[in-house]
């Protein structure tokens, strides 16, 4: 059996949500929604995307009632919320969510998008690559299905020790950090010479200054949500990833969902995830201002030096993960 931190209290709190989830009048369903970001995040802003988009296209009928902070337990806790029907809609990042679709494990691998120009396309509603996407969470048969994309951005590498310019650098500076539930997250890194930790994204501030952990690689508006500079303020541009997370919703919430109402629904998860990747591109660049004036140092990398020793490894993880098919989607693009 699988415990994860927070899973007891989303456990308790998530049966009372469904208990109330849907209203007196038969006609009006709110569906909860869980984040594990706080009310400034992009993953926060897509779920309120949605709602405007839900209560638009339903007339009013569909709506979230939104549990942002970790309030219904971390990503992999409401995801077993999601399974079990405690919770309705949830929000995981794709290095997390490969715990339960191996196939996503493509994604951590990093610059399997040569672009952000190739990463939007794949995000799109009508691509190869996001229609794959939902065939490999229906195959998964988690009792759940995949309604949206979403982001953070593309990410970055930060630390508290020194400045990185090359792959060598984080070597010789002997980081242990912070990664996702993720085999692939964990042999990348550890490949440029980190050693790799596995936990909770709310938890590193706080293991960074206890020292249980000295460095991190995520989006610049996550590092400016969590202050994150403020133990770690040596930040690489690597841009490793442009960042898939995704947007989940149980299979017993859409049965919630009138008949009637199901296909406008989907449609406006869909508009709701597309308006976040569009306006994720400004938040990034107001997030990496307010890290510089917050005092982060901000380094320029060698991209050519980070790609080159895994040249090897898109191949390897889209066949061991069977996601050969997304990968050659992706490189048709």
């Amino acid at each position: 059996m699988m415990f994860f931190k927070g899973g007891l209290k989303a456990a308790i709190l998530g049966f009372a949500v469904v208990a109330g989830a849907v209203s007196a009048s038969a006609q009006e369903v709110v569906l909860s929604a869980g984040t594990e970001s706080n009310e400034d995040g992009l993953y926060y802003k897509t779920l309120v995307l949605i709602d405007d988009q839900l209560r638009e296209k339903t007339g009013g009928k569909v709506s979230f009632k939104i549990y942002p902070n970790q309030q219904l337990g971390n990503e992999l806790s409401m995801i077993e919320g999601l399974r079990n029907g405690s919770l309705d809609v949830a929000i995981a990042g794709g290095g997390n969510f490969a715990s339960f679709v191996p196939a996503f494990q493509l994604f951590s691998v990093p610059y399997v998008f040569k672009d952000y120009e190739t990463y939007r396309a794949a995000m799109a509603p009508d691509s190869k690559v996001w229609a794959l996407m939902q065939q490999k969470v229906s195959e998964a048969e988690l009792g759940l299905q995949l309604v949206a994309p979403t982001t953070v951005g593309s990410r970055w590498f930060a630390n508290t020790k020194g400045e990185v310019t090359k792959p060598e650098d984080i070597k010789a500076l002997n980081v242990r950090m912070r990664v996702q539930a993720n085999p692939i997250e964990a042999e990348v890194w550890g490949t440029y010479g980190a050693i790799p930790v596995n936990m909770p994204m709310p938890e590193v501030v706080a293991a960074m200054r206890q020292g249980v952990v000295e460095a991190v690689e995520n989006a610049p508006d996550i590092l400016s949500t969590y202050k994150i500079q403020e133990t770690a303020k040596y930040m690489a541009r690597t841009d490793h990833s442009f960042y898939v997370a995704v947007v989940l919703i149980g299979d017993a919430a859409m049965n919630k969902v009138p008949e009637d109402l199901r296909a406008a629904v989907k449609e406006a998860f869909a508009a709701g995830g597309q308006a976040l990747l569009d306006a994720s591109v400004e938040a990034q660049a107001k997030a990496i201002e307010a890290l510089k004036a917050d005092g982060a140092i901000i380094s320029e990398v060698d991209k050519a030096a980070f790609r080159e020793p895994l040249a090897p490894l898109y191949e390897k993880v889209a066949k061991d993960v069977n996601a050969e098919d997304i990968l050659a989607a992706i490189q048709a693009l």
